[in-house]
């Protein structure tokens, strides 16, 4: 530790701190531009200027590294007399442009303007002409007149990101800020510039003079697109969300937010959004289908008695809304049927759930059939910054493709998703043969065949073995990874972290709230359902055609019963079978708490009012309660953060027995003359209706091998097929990725194109000429 002194303060750091950040840790305010803790150092922009003594002239405050004994003076006349000469220098051919600019009273310039700089400008000469409001893609503009060259954007997708897709160009001052071939960016973190700018010089397109910051308000919130729930600021202007930005949160995370989670907060006024009630296909005020349905409700438990009601969870429903719909379902209605809608199979114990503090410490990760850059996007910008401060992390992928990318590289393991359990159980007793567990998890699968060498596979286990801090990220697409997980936390000396990237968004928080979030219990109920013993279904927010892997039995359910109750943002594919369709709010229009992927709970404000008819859920819980003639709801007498030390949820709740179940053999391969259909969680692709993001939004959603992308005469870009099934033929657009395995079409698991789900029997593609619709 080093011990110094800033204008007359005493601080001890550790060894290699900054100056700015010492000061910093006092509190003390040292102006600057192109300094940012995830970039580290530049010294491009002078503006943090300090005086250190026994040094011959001021010394860059964000380049100079502190030392025993030091003693630094961030004021006085000579700090100040350079500071005002660097802004003289920035405001030569800086537009006056504060009176429209989106960043006015936002503005780091305007702010050591304010503070430091000279009030008068001495240069005559006329300001040099630039690009303005030019876009660098879809969502980020550049106002290259206001660039005052900080850099924190370039090194920002060069270095952090590892896409190089912004730089500098020219000379002197024609330098600008550009993309590269001056072709749009492409990368998922191109919105994160705008908040790393200093100045007005890059703008969310989006919010291109929307609001000023006397008449905007803005609200603490959470991303709801993935599991991530990265902590937000939301913007509100006239009850309309207007903005979305990252919020910093000191010594655990640095805003940074995917596009997806920042331009994608429109879903709430969407034209798809439902605002009207709808009873039988006739819209009714709110307050006649509230009777409607209760009297539906009444009905169905004088002829079926108590449990004949069940209730599915899904959608982006806060933990303390959750609650409330265990306890009405208790209280009033008395059933205990209850579920949470899953889109995967798997399920992680919540005491062997990790934090991205593991990921910061890990020395191996391995993603089980996850690529995080498409399914949890600010996980892979997490693992970047490991990988950027650890080049050593080794990175595995073990999936049906390949999941590791050239800003993550690693190996990969290509096996089918049945067979991914299969692949570390056998790995695991290679490494390891006289270990009891490893024999137990191999007893029925040790001979099991698998397209990757005895050699490798022994390798791969020691890797698991012996890494001194393990993280693995899991998609829950195979079930039988849970008894891989349990058993490497018990044979495994080092710590150990997994971490689940599958939804819904706050499946943890249902949970806490006492709502069932494993695949079986959704699974139980629906066969409740379809033999007659369930006659209601209350779906809050699940959409079972379009959430729900085994649509044969979910229609069967939705066939079998009297009545369809769903509470939904937008039409459901559940359409035809739903007797009564009612708009409920949404994130945004309610508060509460979410628990993301890592446990973490975290407060989500209501910035805006829900439109139409739509209305929060304990409205209608309340309604109906009092038209059972009972009183619910009244007080809140559940709080998250009753029983929870920090914001984490407790690791030991449901601390399971460590007895390992075999790994049971997966069915016979697939037919080899059908082409094998994998699907993956892709964020752009999860189903949540935006009219920001569509210009990003491919119609060329489904992948295939380059070398049949060659064959059918598929562009790089994409093109359209003919998928030949066993069911009939339609149209797809597909497009060559290196990362899928040959006769393999890859489709995401949640579309805007609902049937691909459905997608399964694939006996070929031909090539389509021309497609005027889909």
């Amino acid at each position: 530790m080093i011990r110094l002194t800033i204008d007359g303060q005493e601080v001890t750091v550790p060894e290699g701190t900054m100056i700015v950040d010492a000061a910093a840790k006092l509190g003390i305010d040292v102006p600057i531009y192109c300094y940012h803790q995830a970039l580290g150092p530049l010294g491009a922009c002078r503006m943090c200027l300090v005086q250190v003594e026994k040094m011959p002239k001021l010394v860059t405050g964000c380049t100079t590294a502190v030392a025993e004994g030091m003693v630094v003076h961030t004021k006085g006349d000579v700090v100040e007399k350079g500071r005002k000469g660097v802004l003289e220098f920035l405001l030569i051919n800086h537009p006056l442009d504060c009176p429209v600019c989106d960043k006015g009273g936002e503005c780091y310039l305007q702010d050591y303007t304010f503070e430091y700089g000279p009030g008068r400008g001495r240069f005559q000469e006329p300001k040099i002409q630039k690009v303005k409001d030019g876009p660098i893609n879809e969502f980020v503009l550049i106002d290259q007149e206001r660039c005052v060259l900080c850099q924190r954007c370039v090194r920002y997708m060069n270095e952090y990101v590892g896409e190089g897709q912004l730089l500098l160009e020219g000379r002197g001052v024609e330098t600008v800020v550009t993309t590269v071939n001056h072709e749009p960016a492409t990368s998922v973190f191109t919105g994160n510039v705008i908040d790393l700018c200093p100045v007005g010089a890059l703008l969310s397109a989006p919010y291109h003079h929307k609001g000023r910051p006397w008449n905007i308000d803005r609200q603490t919130t959470i991303c709801p697109q993935c599991p991530v729930g990265c902590a937000s600021k939301m913007t509100t202007r006239e009850s309309h969300i207007i903005r979305m930005e990252g919020r910093p949160i000191p010594e655990r995370d640095w805003g940074f937010l995917c596009d997806r989670g920042r331009f994608g907060y429109d879903f709430g006024y969407h034209p798809l959004r439902v605002l009207d009630s709808v009873v039988h296909g006739e819209s009714l005020s709110s307050a006649q289908a509230m009777r409607d349905t209760a009297e539906w409700m009444k009905e169905t438990l004088r002829e079926y008695g108590y449990g004949s009601i069940g209730f599915i969870l899904g959608g982006h429903f806060t933990s303390e809304e959750a609650y409330w719909i265990k306890q009405f379902a208790q209280e009033v209605v008395h059933s205990p049927e209850l579920a949470t809608v899953r889109n995967v199979p798997g399920y992680l114990p919540m005491s062997l759930n990790g934090t991205f503090e593991d990921i910061a410490q890990s020395h191996t990760v391995v993603f089980v059939g996850v690529d995080p850059y498409e399914a949890v996007p600010v996980v892979h910008l997490k693992l970047r910054d490991r990988y950027k401060h650890f080049p050593a992390l080794r990175v595995i992928g073990v999936g049906p493709r390949k999941l590791t990318r050239p800003t993550l590289p690693g190996v990969n393991y290509i096996v089918p998703s049945e067979d991914e359990a299969v692949l570390f159980a056998q790995a695991l007793f290679m490494a390891k043969e006289d270990d009891p567990i490893a024999q137990a998890l191999v007893q029925q699968v040790k001979d099991y065949p698998l397209p990757v060498s005895a050699d490798v596979l022994k390798a791969f286990g020691e890797s698991l073995l012996n890494s001194p801090y393990l993280t693995l990220l899991w998609d829950g697409e195979n079930p039988e990874m849970e008894q891989i997980f349990i058993a490497l936390r018990s044979m495994r000396e080092n710590p150990t972290a997994i971490l689940p990237t599958f939804g819904p968004v706050n499946w943890r928080g249902y949970e806490w709230a006492g709502i069932p979030t494993r695949y079986e219990a959704v699974q139980d109920l629906l066969m409740k359902a379809k033999n007659g013993e369930i006659r209601m279904l209350i779906l809050w927010g699940a959409d079972l055609l379009r959430d729900f892997p085994d649509k044969a039995l979910a229609k069967e359910a939705l066939e079998a019963v009297d009545y369809v109750i769903s509470a939904q943002i937008r039409p459901p594919l559940d359409m035809p079978y739903v007797d009564a369709l009612l708009p409920v709010a949404t994130w945004g229009e309610v508060e509460g708490t979410y628990v993301n992927m890592e446990g973490r709970i975290a407060l989500a404000s209501a910035g805006v009012q829900p439109p139409g008819q739509s209305r929060p859920t304990k409205t209608y819980l309340v309604g109906w309660a009092r038209l059972f003639k009972q009183v619910f709801g009244t007080e809140d007498l559940w709080d998250l953060f009753d029983d929870v030390a920090g914001d984490l949820i407790p690791r030991d709740q449901d601390m399971e027995q460590s007895l390992v179940v075999p790994i049971t053999r997966p069915a016979s391969s697939d037919d080899p003359a059908l082409w094998r259909v994998i699907q993956g969680e892709w964020v752009f692709e999860n189903g949540l209706p935006s009219e920001i993001l569509e210009p990003r939004l491919t119609p060329f959603i489904a992948r295939i091998h380059p070398d049949e992308a060659k064959i059918l005469q598929i562009p790089e870009e994409g093109g359209y097929v003919d998928v030949i099934t066993s069911f009939g033929t339609f149209t797809l657009g597909v497009r060559p990725d290196d990362a899928i395995p040959l006769r393999t079409l890859w489709v995401p698991r949640t579309s805007h194109y609902d049937w691909i789900t459905d997608l399964h029997d694939v006996k070929g593609l031909s090539r389509r000429e021309e497609v005027k619709s889909l």
